[in-house]
């Protein structure tokens, strides 16, 4: 079973820099936030749609961290 993730500043900060370059009129914290979840919750819908991709981006992204 994989960890539960939590957002924090670090993930934040992050999403921030990176929308400073792709959508600077959004590079701000709110927009960071509403981005993370969005992208929890699509996670969340690719692990109950396919257990496989779900596994596959797992790993992917812990050799990425």
């Amino acid at each position: 079973m994989h960890n539960e993730y939590h957002i924090n500043e670090e993930d934040i900060a992050k999403i921030i820099k990176y929308l400073e370059f792709e959508d600077p009129d959004n590079a701000n914290r709110e927009y960071a936030i509403q981005l993370i979840e969005s992208m929890q919750i699509s996670s969340n819908e690719i692990a109950r749609s396919d257990e496989a991709l779900a596994e596959a981006i797992r790993k992917y992204t812990q050799k990425k961290g």
